[in-house]
């Protein structure tokens, strides 16, 4: 059967090209810039710029800046005022989401190496979970404080 003996090695040619660009689309992007206080400081496309408030990174939770991060397959927690505009920056390769677990709250979309349009922060002072609609093992918290 020289087919099935043909098979095989084309499957693991397509399996192993397939593993190189998977690992490949998850790669850093080297936008961002340091803020010296373990945070991180990205220029979206306008020229504005947006602390990314991670404090799982010793970042300081600027509320007036609002940005959740996308970083490869990880969401950044986020502290904004009540009302304020939120977005998605997404410093990937991936297209990821930020979408609140509670409906209708917020629901933040963006490709890989850009940033959302806005969307505002809940007016009531809390915690709100979201995730990324596309890859369900990224979580995070949006905390409001004010």
């Amino acid at each position: 059967m020289p087919t099935r003996s043909l098979f095989r090695p084309l499957l693991a040619t397509l399996f192993a090209t397939l593993l190189v660009v998977g690992v490949a689309a998850c790669g850093d992007d080297d936008d961002a810039q340091a803020t010296g206080d373990g945070g991180t400081t990205t220029a979206d496309d306008s020229g504005g710029q947006y602390d990314s408030g991670d404090t799982t990174s010793g970042g300081d939770a600027d509320a007036a800046e609002g940005a959740i991060v996308a970083v490869d397959f990880e969401l950044s927690d986020t502290t904004v005022a009540p009302g304020a505009e939120i977005v998605l920056q997404n410093d990937g390769a991936t297209r990821h989401t930020a979408t609140s677990d509670e409906d209708g709250l917020f629901d933040l979309e963006a490709d890989g190496g850009s940033t959302s349009d806005p969307g505002t922060a809940p007016d009531e002072p809390g915690d709100y979970t979201f995730h990324c609609e596309i890859h369900s093992s990224m979580t995070a918290t949006l905390t409001v404080e004010g």
